[in-house]
C-alpha cells in the first residue's frame, strides 16, 4: 500500500509543487503550484507522489455577487469590509476582507468617505473585482450601501428617515450612503464661459507681425511672393568677403 499523509485544506490554496507532486483528483497547477478545487482532505500519496482531494467543491464568491460586510477601517481613499455573508448561496473563503475604493460607493460626488460610511456600519456591496489576494466591492446602486448605521456618539443603532440618520438615543443627526436611497448620476458642468479659442481672431492661428521673419518678401495674406520681389535672376552685385 502507499503511503499517504492527509491535511484538511481550502479552494485556491496552495498546497505543493509540481516538482513534488502531480495534480491528482480535485487539484489543478497553475505557473507550477499544485491548488485546490474543492474544500476537503488533502492525501499526499507518497509512493505515486500524487495528490488527491476528498471533498465538496464550494461556491465561492464572484464578480457581480452581493455580500454584506462591517466597516473596519475608513482611509480617505476606500474603507476596509470584514466580510459576514454572502447572497444566494454564496461561501466566502480565503480572504476575509475587502476594499470599498470611493470611485465605488456612489454616483454623486463624495467629498469625505468618513462622512457617509463610518466603522461599525453593516453594508450591502457588489463584488467587482475577485481573486485570491484582494476583493473590490461598490455600493454606487440603489438597493446597495449601509444597511444599519451605529451613531457616533453613543454607538446605538440609527434610524433613518427624510435622506437622514437620527439617533433617538442622544439625538445625533448623521449622513450615510444608505442603501435605499435613489442614485443620482453626476452631472457634467462645463467650463464658465465656455471654451475659448487660443487666440483672438477666432481661427486658433495668428501670424507673426510683418510676415515670417521680417520683410523677406513672402505674403501670408496671399500665399505667394511679392511682386516687386519676382524678377528673374540675382539683382545687384554680388558681396565680397
Amino acid at each position: 500500500m502507499s503511503e499517504q499523509r492527509q491535511k484538511i485544506i481550502l479552494p485556491g490554496e496552495n498546497i505543493t509543487t509540481e516538482e513534488e507532486y502531480v495534480p491528482g483528483k480535485n487539484t489543478f497547477a497553475e505557473k507550477g503550484i499544485v491548488k485546490s478545487k474543492v474544500l476537503g482532505i488533502a492525501e499526499f500519496d507518497d509512493n505515486n507522489k500524487e495528490i488527491n482531494i476528498k471533498g465538496k467543491s464550494v461556491n465561492e464568491i464572484r464578480v457581480g455577487d452581493i455580500v454584506v460586510g462591517k466597516v473596519m477601517l475608513v482611509k480617505e481613499s476606500s474603507a476596509v469590509i470584514g466580510l459576514v455573508s454572502a447572497e444566494n448561496g454564496k461561501k466566502i473563503t480565503g480572504i476575509k476582507t475587502a476594499q470599498l475604493p470611493v470611485r465605488n460607493v456612489s454616483t454623486e460626488y463624495v467629498s469625505e468617505l468618513k462622512k457617509i460610511i463610518k466603522i461599525g456600519d453593516l453594508v450591502r456591496a457588489r463584488v467587482t473585482m475577485a481573486s485570491p489576494l484582494a476583493i473590490d466591492l461598490a455600493t454606487n446602486e440603489k438597493g446597495l450601501g449601509v444597511i444599519k448605521a451605529y451613531c457616533s456618539k453613543c454607538r446605538k443603532e440609527m434610524q433613518y428617515s427624510n435622506e437622514k440618520l437620527m439617533c433617538l438615543e442622544c439625538g445625533s443627526v448623521e449622513e450615510r450612503k444608505w442603501y435605499e436611497q435613489e442614485q443620482k448620476p453626476r452631472e457634467f458642468r462645463p467650463r464658465e464661459g465656455g471654451f475659448r479659442p487660443r487666440f483672438g481672431n477666432g481661427n486658433g492661428f495668428r501670424p507673426r507681425e510683418g510676415g515670417f521673419g521680417g520683410n523677406r518678401g513672402f505674403d501670408p495674406r496671399r500665399n505667394n511672393f511679392n511682386r516687386e520681389n519676382r524678377g528673374s535672376g540675382f539683382q545687384g552685385k554680388p558681396k565680397r568677403w
